[in-house]
């Protein structure tokens, strides 16, 4: 077991500042922040909700960007660990395993409608017997899926570029699609205000997901491993759940909408079981989520962001062709034994007579 009290520390906090960010989604707009469902929002271009949730990805890229410039490969504290994984650590993934953990994760988490923001923090939070099942699932599977694909994990790879050079890059790009945005929802009234708030939400997460330390993809392997185990990824999720378990509960209603807006099922479904298993098994491999591989756009690699994050587009189209054809025959059934219902009742009524 691999312990260090200032890591801890600061993961915790890392874990009540992603909190503090969905508790303010959620209060506002009364949205659950599922970082997966606002990439697949933004990579399928819906236009009713696209300029916000682009503002939350480009507020978490300029987020990351200014903390690498800030820290790079230094610590937040004198006694903690680097606050950033170097280059090497990142581009020793290979391009297979990047994009066979990409392709489930985005299959995994479209099926189970979630990723470790949707149902570790803010679902278990709201005591989502969905979430705790999701949640488990992606742990077990992870830590299957790190045990066997660990000697496939190299100790280190190449650095080409001048990574102060990129992160400034995409700090500028951040800027320019975040003024965009703007422009655009003061445009689109009906997204002015979501896309106003969804600003420091991004903004937020991308310094928790530094402090935390799951920015590096070593911390959660390290938490998924288990010979030589390390709890700091246990405390930035039990920092977000703390805080958005009393965060969740402030109002009756959010301040700028009508209701709170919910998952379309609290049943724990076959479909839920399969998506969060190949989720976990594609995070086990790479310790890569949704959430950290856009937050690693400072530190752009081929691997994760043209790999990985294309992966996990793909995966999610897959995955979303495979739900409407689900749909539709689920709406078939649906409507058979509606219309056995209803002659059922005409023959019934038929006998009184």
């Amino acid at each position: 077991m691999i312990i260090n009290i200032s890591d801890l520390f600061l993961s915790f906090i890392g874990g009540i500042m992603i909190g503090v960010a969905c508790s303010i989604h959620y209060i506002t707009k009364g949205r659950i922040t599922g970082i997966s469902g606002i990439y697949y929002g933004v990579i399928t271009f819906n236009w009713d909700e696209f300029y916000w949730k682009l503002s939350i990805l480009c507020s978490l890229v300029f987020s990351t960007g200014l903390m690498y410039q800030i820290f790079g490969d230094e610590s937040i504290m004198a006694s903690s660990s680097l606050a950033f994984n170097e280059i090497r650590q990142i581009t020793s993934l290979s391009y297979t395993i990047a994009g066979i953990s990409g392709l489930l994760i985005g299959c995994g988490a479209k099926l189970c409608n979630g990723c470790t923001t949707g149902h570790g923090f803010c679902g278990i939070a709201r005591i989502s017997m969905r979430s705790f099942v999701a949640f488990g699932l992606f742990i077990l599977f992870g830590v299957l899926s790190c045990f066997i694909t660990m000697s496939e994990h190299k100790e280190d790879g190449e650095e080409k570029y001048n990574y102060n050079h990129v992160s400034i890059i995409m700090i500028g790009l951040s800027l320019v699609l975040l003024s965009a945005c703007l422009l655009g929802a003061y445009v689109n009234k009906e997204q002015f205000i979501d896309t106003i708030v969804a600003i420091p939400v991004g903004l937020l997460l991308g310094v928790g997901v530094v402090f935390s330390g799951m920015i590096k993809r070593t911390t959660v392997l390290s938490f998924l491993s288990l010979q030589q185990w390390n709890p700091q990824f246990l405390f930035a999720v039990l920092g977000a759940i703390v805080v958005c378990y009393f965060g969740f509960r402030l109002l009756n209603k959010p301040l700028f909408d009508v209701e709170f807006q919910y998952p379309p099922t609290k049943k724990v479904t076959n479909i839920l079981l399969v998506g969060a298993s190949l989720f976990g098994f594609g995070w086990g491999m790479t310790g890569i989520c949704p959430l950290v591989g856009l937050a690693l756009f400072p530190q752009f690699t081929w691997q994760v962001g043209l790999m990985y994050l294309g992966s996990v587009s793909m995966g999610m189209r897959i995955a979303q062709c495979y739900l409407n054809k689900y749909q539709k025959v689920d709406d078939q059934v649906l409507e058979f034994n509606s219309n056995n219902y209803i002659i059922k009742n005409d023959n019934e009524q038929n006998d009184r007579f």
